[in-house]
């Protein structure tokens, strides 16, 4: 009866697949997602082919894969409460409320199977360790919003691979390994095995994240019967203003005549601790200039990127003047205030150039100092990588000074005044010689040059 009702829901999914391929207009992005993981209550191992249903709308389901995990869509116009149950043959079923909001993704749902009583099989002594399960395999530190224990089940198990029997128990002692420390604890330290061979302890979250290492130790006589590490990971808790903060990839790009460039703008969100926020913490973004794509989750570090693309409008700072944008980071903190950081970028424009005094007249036997200005339209500097070259063309005079530089990524205004001295290379001769100086600029923001002229005494 249980393959065949299987075996009906799994024709019924295929047919439901199809159908929504078949109705692309049907797709939207009001989709909630949810996923997680279905074990096994007593033993905490993850569950295969276990049916997993939205009760509100119990078209929508699916079956767990090899490691017990789901994933379901759900098109929803505002947050909503649904139940998840999840059921299979030999076990109780289990049921989980959770909101489902537009555009979100919960993850690290967790759906326990009690499963029905077994005949045990007699076992031999103890020879083996193994891990039977961890729930949840992640957890966050205190305060954090996440749970804050896991709890760990080992196995033991005789030569053949079956689990000790009661008349076999022995005493498992736990031990923990690497760790972040700051409070992380597990308790009990030792239990002894019960039916299954299973023996369990908890693992307790502390103020810092990481990644906790957990081994089972069995003595028997002169013998130590050891389990491989298990890891299990700590993650941060919810942002805190004081670690949160904005970096841009490049200060300077020229992105206020050039439509279409992109510049990464990257948030790094912490915790109160100064850890990395929890992983897939939210963080939305805009933009006084050009567009910017609206939101990123955080990944292990803390860390959430978006692309800022130049297109219009063109910025204009009310402080800084055109061509720079500011740039704001929002998430919430764990009192749900908004707490925001911000960033500058310059769009930097065309190149322009001016040189004072603006004739060569270079006396007999001396020189003449010639101060000058690269920069944008905005008189702001131009991007990173531009050259600039002062050459002379003609003449018997020679250049030093700001001759040949090429542009840090900058925006300070001090990178777009320069200057440069023409020295008499030919002293002693008296003749007067026409001089042209070529300055020369080459980079992202385009090509320019200008000529200056004069005489040499």
């Amino acid at each position: 009866m249980n393959k065949i009702f299987r075996l009906g829901l799994l024709l019924f999914l295929v047919s439901l697949s199809l159908w929504s391929c078949d109705n692309p207009a049907e797709e939207n992005k009001n989709k909630a997602v949810l996923s997680g993981q279905v074990v096994n209550s007593e033993t905490l191992a993850p569950i295969a082919n276990a049916v997993v249903l939205v009760l509100e709308y119990p078209e929508i389901s699916t079956f767990t894969d090899a490691n017990g995990t789901f994933n379901l869509e759900i098109e929803v116009e505002e947050a909503i409460e649904v139940r998840l149950r999840a059921f299979k043959e030999s076990y109780v079923a289990d049921t989980l409320q959770v909101v489902a909001s537009p555009g979100r993704t919960v993850s690290d749902l967790n759906l326990a199977l009690q499963p029905t009583e077994t005949t045990p099989i007699p076992s031999g002594a103890a020879a083996s360790i193994i891990l039977s399960g961890v729930n949840p395999n992640s957890i966050g530190v205190r305060e954090s919003g996440s749970p804050e224990v896991a709890e760990i089940a080992f196995q033991v198990q005789d030569s053949s691979g079956t689990p000790v029997d009661l008349q076999h128990s022995v005493r498992v002692d736990f031990i923990l390994g690497s760790n972040p420390g700051e409070g992380c604890f597990i308790s009990p330290t030792s239990a002894s095995t019960g039916a299954g061979g299973l023996a369990k302890t908890s693992l307790f979250s502390g103020t810092k994240s990481g990644v906790v290492q957990l081994i089972a130790e069995v003595h028997l006589g002169t013998q130590t019967i050891r389990s491989m590490p298990v890891a299990v990971a700590i993650h941060g808790g919810l942002p805190d203003s004081t670690h949160f903060s904005l970096a841009v990839e490049k200060l300077n790009f020229p992105g206020y005549n050039i439509y279409g460039l992109i510049d990464r703008i990257t948030a790094y969100v912490g915790d109160k601790y100064g850890n990395p926020v929890k992983p897939e913490t939210a963080v939305y973004f805009t933009t006084t200039g050009g567009l910017i794509e609206g939101s990123a989750f955080t990944d292990l570090l803390g860390q959430a990127s978006v692309r800022l693309v130049s297109a219009a409008p063109k910025p204009l700072h009310p402080t800084l003047g055109a061509g720079f944008a500011t740039v704001t980071g929002r998430t919430a903190d764990e009192n749900q205030n908004e707490i925001e950081a911000l960033a500058i970028v310059l769009f930097s424009g065309v190149p322009q150039i001016s040189v004072n005094p603006s004739s060569i007249d270079v006396p007999n036997g001396g020189s003449q100092y010639f101060a000058y200005r690269v920069s944008d339209q905005n008189n702001n500097p131009l991007a990173s990588g531009t050259s600039i070259a002062v050459t002379v063309e003609k003449g018997d005079v020679e250049a030093s000074g700001n001759i040949n530089l090429t542009l840090p990524d900058t925006q300070s205004p001090a990178w777009t005044f320069f200057g440069f001295t023409l020295t008499d290379s030919k002293p002693d001769s008296n003749d007067v010689n026409p001089v042209s100086v070529k300055i020369n600029t080459n980079g992202p923001n385009g090509n320019l040059e200008y000529i200056l002229s004069g005489i040499a005494h």
